[in-house]
């Protein structure tokens, strides 16, 4: 007697299961956990989770919720792949560079699950569009590294009443938490709630660098907090975590408290509205605009001049400081150059030698400025210029061996 052909793997079959056999196989080793079930697993099948930022957070979150069979995930990310993301963008590869990353990543996910719906959106998240791009989802995870993006996707998700995962990673640290919707029938605090005001200036991985096991550690954490939030397994007390690579422990978790009366995004008196174009997120993060090409910062006063200009008169007479850190002066760095840091100058502006004509030189042209406006102040004698563009503009406009970064 002929056996009967195996039934479809990819769709449920004739019996009724709710789950097609090859996403009985696929998910067997969670589902038999008891508090996930076969229930759980629905939950996720008929989940939609926006996910803003396919990078170093992004990538392992979004590689455990495609794996763990999240139904719809909508990833937006505007961004294009770079070499310098690849040590920590694992989803992302070598011959991808240059391709836009919600794209990238979805070529990499599609390849690892096919019984996701995923939907890919070149696109940034705007004030303007932010509240219909996360309508009709059940959860916003936000992977980016920008207050800006971060304070819109809390702004956002508040004013749809959705919870919010939200993390950071820094060198070799970084955090996590779920901000907003409700545990049983009291509410989370939002981010604005716990952080009212950007604090500070962490930058950014391009700036400060970071380990990719950091960022690696961080988004499988969300990834788990969002996996949590939609099976019904959330945290009964929420929990703000946070994890350094030489700390002991290695991850600390505090209590987050609750929600703030005088918060203006989800307290009573709110004056954020569905209109968050009014907001004012540029002016609310101290964000000044930038050229995109070269990173300068636009405005700059003070006397500059170009790469080709600074080729012409380099020579070991000429006294060219370096504004970076020593680790990266100790990367790649011009002939004839002297290495201060910019907090040393700040600090102490005698610490640069004594000459009537100065050059500063940074990696991107906006350090350099900062450091020649302190100098003048405490030199007005001297002349005191820095160089427009830093050592990127070297590298592409007067010297293509000279290493980026």
């Amino acid at each position: 007697m002929t056996a009967p052909p195996p039934l479809p793997r990819d769709v449920p079959d004739d019996e009724g299961y709710p789950l097609s056999l090859d996403e009985y196989a696929r998910y067997g080793r969670q589902m038999m956990m008891p508090d996930w079930g076969l229930e759980g697993q629905l939950k996720l099948k008929a989940a939609r989770v926006a996910v803003i930022g396919a990078g170093g957070l992004g990538c392992p979150l979004l590689q455990y919720l495609v794996g763990a069979g999240v139904g719809t995930i909508t990833i937006y990310d505007h961004d294009t792949v770079s070499a310098s993301n690849l040590h920590r963008q694992v989803l992302h590869t070598t011959e991808r560079v240059g391709m836009n990353k919600a794209l990238s990543a979805c070529v990499a996910l599609a390849a690892l699950n096919p019984h996701v719906n995923l939907q890919p959106r070149p696109e940034p998240i705007l004030p303007s569009t932010a509240l219909d791009q996360l309508r009709d989802h059940d959860l916003v995870v936000d992977c980016t590294d920008r207050p800006f993006t971060r304070y819109l996707a809390n702004d956002a998700a508040v004013r749809l009443s959705l919870p919010l995962v939200s993390g950071a990673a820094i060198a070799s640290a970084g955090q996590w938490a779920v901000y907003g919707g409700s545990v049983g029938t009291a509410r989370r605090a939002c981010y604005r709630c716990l952080w009212p005001r950007v604090v500070g200036d962490a930058g950014s991985c391009a700036d400060n660098g970071v380990w990719g096991p950091v960022v690696g550690m961080v988004g499988t954490a969300m990834a788990s907090e969002a996996i949590k939030l939609v099976i019904g397994r959330e945290d009964a007390q929420p929990l703000l975590h946070l994890l350094h690579l030489g700390g002991a422990p290695l991850v600390r978790s505090v209590r987050m408290r609750g929600p703030s009366v005088k918060c203006i995004a989800c307290g009573p008196d709110a004056t954020i509205t569905d209109d968050l174009e009014a907001v004012g997120y540029d002016e609310f993060c101290g964000i000044t605009p930038q050229d995109e090409e070269t990173g300068l910062v636009a405005g700059g006063v003070g006397e500059r001049i170009g790469v080709k200009d600074l080729a012409e008169i380099l020579s070991p007479e000429v006294v060219l400081v370096d504004t970076r850190p020593p680790t990266e002066f100790g990367i790649c760095a011009l002939p004839h150059s002297t290495n201060i840091p910019l907090q040393t100058i700040l600090a102490t502006p005698d610490a640069v030698p004594s000459a009537s004509d100065i050059l500063f030189i940074c990696r991107r042209g906006n350090d350099s400025q900062i450091a020649a406006a302190r100098l003048r102040t405490a030199r007005p004698d001297a002349r005191v210029r820095d160089v427009r563009g830093g050592l990127t503009a070297w590298s592409r406009d007067v010297d293509p061996k000279f290493p980026v970064y």
